[in-house]
């Protein structure tokens, strides 16, 4: 049979199908809506999944999300491939199906709009002030964010009491950040790669015939003051020309401030923005730091450099140093020596639990938005495509920490160390850099931490006022 024969048959056919179909019960409205015997078997799983949220008619609405990049996928995705950065089709056809699912659900559409970072910052400043916000839901970065999140610009997710809502069921989907009194700010669930941690080449640590740090750690032996005499056997002059050539400890100045304070469970701003510079706690850090910075001279002076001050350790300038996962994602190729990670030293009045907050981007929902209850619910169902598949939901963060480290047991510590946030928002407020000034005060040797801190701290509790209470 010739190929046109057999193309000719099957439009013949295809004529013959249609025509049963209209004759069924078709009306000429529109395509049917497929049955629920009908849909596919993704559709099926998550609308059984949340069968507990009940449906609402939203008419038609547009619920739009600004961003500041680029994210699949939303209604105006069709396919996997929309989306470039897409490797696992598989997931990225649930992903669209569980947006068709809930278009007709809700009978909605959702759309991500990227307006840039400095339109996103003009329209909070402005719409979302004036009460009448220009989109349903920002993502947002907490220093453009948390003026207006303190003086309540944006819904209180406590507020939302639905008892089938996941907010109120463990927060898998969709986490809710308390910070600075507020419980605006939300992302979606998962392992926390924004932290901080303390990376030090182990080939160094051995070749001064010293135990591994983790292993001090794990018998509650990692202290400021085991950390110091760590410090002080690497601290090396390689070539004996009276210069340090490689340092005990070395990192960018904000990073260790925050960690060495989070480590001695100190806090600067509390929920009720007030400064806590005088609390002994942050007194004893400061001084901690003095000595390991003036007094021993064990840790490698702060450059002005930002990424030479965090690089420090991957150029062997130190053998501590304090990073992140971008810096190890960005940097594994050339870093040719073992390294590992373990938490930072834990301070006198400590808890071994210590870090700072790991603040990535967070979602808030504007005063001002119609029905933003039922807009977060909505939200749930959209951010949950991976039902209670939990692997499904963590694959790509474990993925990419598994890229980054040596040792399987600092995957588990990196995510260990991303549940210790103490939620300090101080960096964020001190825009005239009042921290550092302490800390360069007492790193002199002029005065003491108490006298630096006396001099600063009615300025840093103004620019805490300014945001706090304007």
């Amino acid at each position: 049979m010739s190929k046109k024969i057999t193309k000719l048959i099957a439009l013949l056919l295809s004529a013959v199908m249609l025509l049963t179909m209209t004759a069924c019960g078709n009306t000429g409205n529109g395509p049917e809506t497929p049955s629920e015997s009908e849909e596919n078997e993704n559709i099926k799983m998550l609308n059984e999944y949340f069968s507990k949220y009940p449906a609402v008619d939203l008419g038609g609405r547009e619920i739009k999300i600004a961003m500041f990049y680029d994210m699949f996928y939303d209604s105006g995705d069709t396919k996997p491939e929309d989306n470039p950065q897409m490797t696992d089709m598989e997931r990225g056809q649930l992903m669209i199906d569980n947006v068709r699912r809930i278009e007709k659900k809700y009978n909605c559409t959702i759309t991500y709009l990227n307006p840039g970072g400095d339109a996103i910052k003009s329209s909070l400043n402005t719409s979302v002030v004036n009460g009448t916000p220009d989109y349903d839901v920002y993502l947002t970065q907490m220093d453009f964010a948390l003026p207006l999140a303190v003086n309540g610009y944006f819904i209180d997710l406590s507020t939302f009491k639905g008892e089938h809502l996941d907010l109120n069921n463990g927060q898998n989907i969709l986490d809710v950040e308390e910070i600075a009194g507020t419980n605006c700010f939300f992302q979606k669930s998962g392992m926390n790669v924004a932290s901080t941690y303390l990376a030090y080449n182990a080939e160094m640590v051995e070749a001064a015939g010293l135990e591994d740090p983790n292993d001090l750690y794990a018998r509650g032996e990692w202290t400021w003051e085991k950390f110091a005499e760590y410090c002080t056997a690497l601290t090396q002059d390689t070539d004996n020309n009276g210069e340090t050539d490689i340092y005990g400890y070395g990192g960018d100045l904000t990073w260790t401030l925050q960690e060495f304070l989070a480590s001695n469970d100190a806090i600067l701003i509390g929920d009720d923005g007030k400064e806590q510079l005088t609390d002994p706690k942050v007194l004893e850090t400061f001084k901690y730091l003095g000595e390991l910075y003036s007094e021993k001279k064990v840790a490698r002076p702060i450059v002005d450099d930002y990424y030479e001050g965090i690089h420090g350790w991957i150029n062997k300038q130190s053998a501590f140093g304090a990073t992140k996962m971008w810096v190890l994602q960005s940097n594994v190729k050339r870093i040719k020596f073992d390294y590992r990670i373990v938490p930072f030293p834990q301070g006198p009045n400590g808890t071994g639990e210590g870090a700072s907050t790991g603040f990535g981007d967070y979602f808030v929902i504007p005063r001002g938005v119609k029905d933003p209850e039922i807009v977060y619910q909505v939200l749930e169902e959209f951010f949950g495509y991976f039902a209670d598949d939990l692997d499904l939901r963590d694959e790509d963060m474990i993925s990419l920490a598994e890229g980054c480290f040596q040792d399987e047991a600092d995957v588990e510590t990196a995510f260990e160390i991303g549940t210790w946030g103490n939620g300090d928002v101080w960096f964020y407020v001190d825009s005239e850099r009042y921290v550092p000034t302490i800390f360069s005060g007492v790193v002199s040797g002029e005065k003491t931490a108490a006298e630096v801190v006396e001099s600063i701290k009615q300025l840093f509790q103004d620019e805490i006022d300014a945001i706090f209470n304007p």
